[in-house]
């Protein structure tokens, strides 16, 4: 497109402020839409189906061999994952909509653009064919002045118009970088840190578990055993 605009400043050097304003509009839209589709496809995509289907599975084999409240906690944990994924998936997908909108901004500017420059690029052979009698040359002086002017004001309406959209991705963008900041200090720090290494559970004085003969029964010795809460001397 940029080289349709350029044609026409060789054409009408009264173009020449459309060329310059389009000028700082240039932008690899492909890689835009290839980044678009990575994000919605590559990553976000990948954590639907499959991740779906292994969960599932997950769960149905979980349900052979283990004591009745072990397996309904750890089904609740697995469905409590799988909630937490479909939110990050949304919003993988939202980053790749935002690269896709931004794609797409560029894509109609150009086309826009292009079809400027065509019309344009007609209408200013005719006013040089104008210029070259000189029984029309005024006209055609006019004529070139005229449709100049109009392609000037097209373009920076459009680029404004293209500004503004970009301006409005960049404000979400900005956002989700803050929150992104933010999730660094979610945990505490200094005199506030925790010591995960305090929350673990010796289990070494513990039995061996041992199956039920019966499914959905407590395991032999079971009436025998004292439960101690975590750090509580028994």
């Amino acid at each position: 497109m940029m080289a349709k605009l350029n044609r026409l400043g060789k054409i009408s050097i009264w173009v020449a402020p459309a060329v310059a304003i389009a000028g700082t509009a240039i932008a690899n839209e492909p890689g835009m839409a290839q980044a678009a589709s990575n994000w919605k496809h590559g990553i976000s995509g990948r954590l639907d189906d499959g991740v779906k289907q292994l969960l599932a599975q997950v769960v149905t084999t979980s349900r052979d061999g283990w004591v009745a409240r072990d397996q309904q906690e750890f089904e609740r944990v697995v469905w409590l994952l799988h909630r937490e994924i479909g939110v990050l998936r949304g919003v993988l997908g939202d980053v790749g909509g935002m690269m896709d909108e931004i794609a797409a901004g560029y894509r109609s500017y150009w086309l826009k653009v292009g079809s400027l420059a065509a019309s344009t690029f007609t209408l200013l052979l005719f006013a040089k064919r104008l210029q070259s009698s000189p029984h029309t040359s005024l006209y055609g002086g006019l004529l070139e002045k005229f449709v100049a002017s109009g392609l000037n004001g097209a373009v920076a309406v459009l680029t404004l118009t293209l500004v503004s959209g970009l301006r409005g991705v960049g404000e979400v963008m900005a956002t989700a970088t803050k929150k992104n900041h933010q999730f660094a200090y979610v945990a505490p720090s200094g005199e506030g840190r925790i010591d995960f290494t305090q929350a673990t559970i010796d289990v070494e004085s513990f039995p061996p578990f041992q199956a039920p003969v019966t499914s959905g029964e407590l395991p032999a010795g079971a009436d025998d055993f004292d439960w101690t809460e975590p750090g509580a001397k028994g």
